[in-house]
């Protein structure tokens, strides 16, 4: 278990250089198309190399290879959309790329589950394989952008739409991150608020104690339950299913109810799970009916996420002004992806060298904690809205 959490770590450290450079590299030479060939192919090349895997540390240097790759095409991937469109769509391009990746998602570990159904009598040695066929679809992607996509007609600051890109950050309940998009710098010499910077600490300490339940989770389901492969792919296609199902119901009841409201009612609802969880698994049985039950959990976590990632995302964005807006959300990718590191670091040896039921339970009380500093704090609760912001003292 703690060779999960210390691989989640480590592919994590090597995306952050990796994302910056790549980000600023596009920058500098002022081209996007590249980078996402790049990525691609990249990805491809990388994945391949899991037949030549023996050992943890061959494994590890496969991973570190893959996300120093595949990163190049994640600071650009949005900004190529945005600048080959008109300001007027960005929301419904914005809409539909989002869309198409929840989908791809679905799609992509639905595939997973089919394989794992029909040639799981294979054991083992079907994993590296599965490898091996998302590598030929990284091979497929990369030659499409060759042929289709173009170099953007206009070129977008990163600082201007930090707002869109936040919105679409997903809890990483698998092992890699998933986006980040500004690189805080020094654009501006504006000071964040004291509330504000607050607000930033306080989501580290919720991706840390979220990091701190999900990395081991599976690991948990498969030795405590006797999870299969198949189990697991199920259990991941749930939890993205339930995200995408929730992303549009999260932003409609954020407009009514206020986006800290909405962030301090979905935190407490965690609360209340990762503390059951922690509690139940001190009375593990193996069957059927309880393994169904954690992977319908896992689900259930995934549409939870929706409602929390949104209601960060829009009032950091919203609580900023227009000139710190993007070195806010910059800051916010950033202390994410160093609760990330902290919570998947910790989470393998808690684990392993306690107990699941005692890691379950500490980010239960790590959630509450930024729970409890949320609603001390008293943010200004803000609802959102696509067209306007509204602020309620």
């Amino acid at each position: 278990m703690e060779y999960v959490g210390l691989v989640s770590a480590i592919s994590s450290m090597a995306s952050v250089p990796a994302l910056i450079i790549w980000g600023n590299l596009s920058d500098k030479i002022k081209r996007r198309k590249i980078f996402i060939v790049i990525g691609f192919m990249g990805s491809f090349l990388s994945l391949l190399l899991v037949l030549f895997v023996h050992d943890m540390p061959s494994y590890i240097s496969m991973l570190i290879m893959f996300q120093v790759l595949a990163m190049a095409s994640v600071p650009v991937s949005t900004l190529l959309i945005l600048e080959n469109s008109e300001q007027s769509t960005w929301s419904k391009v914005m809409g539909k790329f989002n869309s198409y990746s929840a989908i791809g998602t679905v799609i992509g570990l639905g595939i997973g589950v089919l394989i794992l159904t029909f040639f799981g009598g294979i054991g083992d040695m079907l994993i590296p394989y599965l490898y091996v066929i998302a590598a030929w679809f990284y091979l497929i992607a990369g030659i499409i952008s060759i042929m289709v996509l173009k170099e953007p007609k206009n070129e977008i600051k990163r600082e201007r739409i930090g707002y869109l890109f936040a919105i679409h950050i997903i809890e990483r309940v698998r092992y890699f991150p998933t986006h980040l998009v500004h690189i805080p710098g020094k654009e501006n010499k504006i000071r964040i608020p004291g509330h504000l910077k607050i607000y930033l600490i306080t989501t580290l300490i919720l991706m840390m104690g979220f990091q701190l339940f999900f990395i081991p989770y599976p690991v948990f389901v498969i030795k405590k339950m006797n999870a299969s492969e198949n189990d697991i792919y199920i259990m991941y296609l749930l939890n993205s299913l339930f995200s995408a199902a929730t992303f549009i119901p999260a932003g409609k009841y954020i407009n009514y109810i206020g986006s800290n409201r909405m962030l301090s009612i979905s935190t407490a609802i965690r609360v209340i799970l990762f503390l059951s969880m922690g509690v139940l698994s001190f009375f593990v049985f193996d069957t059927v009916g309880y393994l169904l039950f954690f992977i319908l959990m896992y689900g259930v976590f995934g549409g939870i996420w929706s409602f929390i990632g949104i209601s960060e995302v829009t009032s950091i964005s919203n609580m900023a002004t227009t000139a710190i807006r993007g070195k806010v959300i910059g800051y916010y990718n950033s202390l994410n992806g160093v609760g990330q590191i902290i919570g998947a670091g910790l989470s393998g040896f808690i684990a392993y060298d306690i107990s699941y039921s005692f890691d379950f339970i500490l980010s239960a009380i790590i959630v509450l904690t930024g729970l409890m500093i949320i609603i001390y704090s008293k943010p200004p609760d803000i609802k959102y809205s696509r067209k306007t912001i509204n602020v309620q003292s």
